[in-house]
């Protein structure tokens, strides 16, 4: 009775939030680096807000013919929501010079999709609206092994493209000046960057909801205990402290039945708090 419970649920969950956190863990130290600012997350580009306004969108459809949305379809729901936010960050990114203006803009399509998703939320019955409540609390209790598969291909593709790339990203934290110097394109390795993060995040997204604080916290505690700096050698310890932040708030979110969301909250908020006090006179 109890090897079932171990490999059709324990194991897949196990599993699940050891990827996702370090999905958004490499995911947030990209972002970081794209905009060169330490409080930059995976979310910032409303990639996150596209996932929730999908799932929003297809819980109210189902709602409307008499259904109950199936885990499957929120997943399918969630992906296009975020990857046509990611699709139409790509197209801007090319006609927007600006790294602030793509931040902005980015910022702004969240809020947008935000606002949509708060209408769809106000004309959706309970049944859909108690739906989309859980889903956006993030869970990694729907893990299946197919959706491991999904989740390592991505963290995998995105590392070795990212990783096949360390010199020029070491030349681009040197500064625009200084990465044109030596032969970098801005615009190749900024839309790089974006892909990678985007794609993580959109994935993590629509198998797990949306989970905060991660991806801004990791690459700082991994500064703490991993002192060097090239982007080869740190990005590997950023993916390990993801998941060991994701599997630990697991563990607490099981062990007293707190929502992920709120357990994140707890530990990354004050840890952002602390770092933004430590460094009052350079946070940006």
């Amino acid at each position: 009775m109890i090897e079932p419970i171990v490999w059709q649920i324990r194991l897949p969950r196990t599993a699940m939030a050891l990827l996702c956190g370090g999905a958004l863990a490499v995911a947030g130290y990209w972002m970081q680096l794209l905009f060169r600012n330490p409080l930059a997350s995976p979310s910032i580009l409303g990639v996150t807000n596209g996932a929730s306004l999908g799932v929003s969108i297809a819980t109210m459809g189902m709602g409307l013919w008499g259904m109950n949305i199936r885990p499957d379809a929120t997943i399918l729901a969630a992906a296009l929501g975020a990857l046509s936010i990611l699709l139409l960050l790509f197209v801007v990114r090319w006609r927007v010079q600006s790294l602030t203006g793509l931040l902005i803009f980015g910022v702004m399509t969240g809020h947008l999709a935000g606002a949509v998703e708060s209408i769809f939320q106000r004309y959706a019955d309970r049944t859909s609206l108690s739906g989309l409540i859980f889903w956006s609390m993030g869970t990694f209790d729907h893990a299946e092994y197919v959706h491991l598969i999904y989740l390592s291909i991505a963290l995998i593709i995105s590392m070795i493209w990212i990783f096949a790339h360390s010199a020029q990203l070491d030349a681009w934290s040197l500064g625009d000046d200084t990465a044109r110097s030596l032969g970098v394109s801005i615009q190749k390795v900024s839309g790089m960057l974006m892909i990678a993060s985007g794609m993580l995040t959109a994935v993590v997204t629509a198998l797990a909801g949306p989970i905060a604080f991660i991806g801004l916290a990791s690459p700082h505690l991994t500064r703490l205990w991993w002192h060097k700096r090239g982007h080869r050698s740190f990005l590997f310890p950023v993916c390990i402290t993801g998941m060991f932040i994701a599997l630990l708030c697991d563990l607490v979110s099981r062990s007293f039945e707190i929502p992920l969301n709120a357990v994140t909250s707890i530990i990354g908020a004050p840890w952002v708090m602390f770092w933004i006090l430590k460094n009052r006179n350079h946070v940006f």
